[in-house]
């Protein structure tokens, strides 16, 4: 299997109409609809991955009560390090990212451990911004097990771990899974040509000599940078979860501080939702990925600030929901930092 790093875009599961303003993109706001022409930002660096840098643009559409995100691809992007390095961003017009909303600026350098990065972008019509993040230290987490369970009617995976806090630092985790999608061909070998089985001239040509020697069906398996989002749920009250509202609802995350178990080991469970885990007649196929993740502070405020703008949107006036902070001075959204311990678990048939 091709080997593809888990995508560094917070795009793929915050969709990204909709969380920066109370606002869905070609509808009516929910606040004030004169915000200001801005750049937007939206992602989560990650220890061991290089950027991809998602940078958008704030429009006002109509009479200027809808609001619609742009790309923009003239953007000067570079990332500086408390360690002294730094690299300037180009932009990246790989297929994977042709139908973000956002275009993609990337890099080469990988994010390193216990680091402070700074995020510095110009425009000529929007002027800059900058950010600044820390990756945390490394962190131990110990899966101590995992069952398929019934909850409230659905089917579930529920997920078991022990997290050995740092006692010399604050610590902010986040509990969630994704499904990593991924492209699956097949094709097997005659006469020293390659056939690709998918094909109504490459299967019929298999039937033909599928029983000579050396001929058999191989998979060709690419993971590629799009996510479903599986819903998570918690009974552990100690969660930032709790203070949301019942905990009986489904969640994009569950987060935890390390306050009350400072310096110590903590031991909870979260549940996963297996409703998309195997594909349905070969549409989604992917990897499921369980993540445990430690996270800096703007990230995990950012996000529980989303969280809690899902829950609420159904129980309030929208007037009345705050859309989420973040730190992107003179623009919109959030860059964060986050060291990640992955689980990949295959439902479907791609090895």
């Amino acid at each position: 299997m091709a080997k593809e790093k888990m995508s560094l875009l917070l795009l793929n599961f915050l969709f990204v109409c909709g969380i920066i303003f109370n606002i869905s993109c070609n509808k009516n706001s929910y606040g004030n609809p004169q915000k200001p022409d801005k750049m937007v930002v939206l992602t989560e660096i990650t220890a061991g991955d290089s950027a991809n840098i998602p940078i958008g643009r704030t429009w006002p559409a109509g009479s200027g009560n809808t609001i619609q995100f742009q790309k923009i691809e003239t953007v000067q992007a570079g990332i500086s390090s408390s360690n002294g390095s730094s690299e300037t961003l180009v932009l990246n017009n790989a297929g994977d990212y042709l139908t973000n909303p956002m275009a993609v600026y990337s890099g080469t350098r990988p994010f390193q451990l216990n680091t402070t990065y700074t995020l510095s972008a110009s425009e000529q019509s929007l002027g800059s911004i900058t950010a600044t993040t820390t990756i945390p230290a490394d962190f131990q987490v110990q899966k101590t097990g995992t069952e398929k369970d019934d909850l409230n009617g659905k089917p579930v995976l529920r997920f078991n771990i022990v997290i050995q806090d740092a006692g010399d630092e604050k610590n902010y985790y986040l509990f969630e899974s994704v499904k990593q999608l991924a492209t699956v061909s097949h094709f097997f070998s005659w006469q020293g040509q390659s056939y690709n089985y998918d094909t109504q001239t490459g299967y019929d040509l298999y039937q033909q000599v599928k029983n000579n020697p050396g001929v058999s069906l191989s998979l060709d398996t690419i993971l590629t940078q799009q996510f479903l989002r599986m819903n998570v749920y918690t009974k552990d009250s100690h969660t930032g979860n709790a203070s949301m509202g019942s905990l009986d609802s489904s969640y994009h995350r569950i987060f935890i501080k390390d306050s009350l178990f400072n310096g110590q080991s903590y031991e909870t469970e979260f549940m996963i939702s297996m409703d998309h885990f195997k594909a349905l007649a070969g549409e989604q196929a992917g990897v499921v990925q369980v993540q445990v993740k430690s996270v800096s502070k703007e990230l995990y405020d950012y996000l529980l600030q989303y969280e809690k703008y899902n829950q609420d949107f159904g129980n309030f006036s929208v007037s009345n929901l705050n859309s989420p902070v973040g730190n992107i001075q003179n623009g919109y959204g959030v860059f964060g930092g986050s060291v990640k311990k992955q689980w990949s678990y295959y439902y479907d048939p791609l090895q």
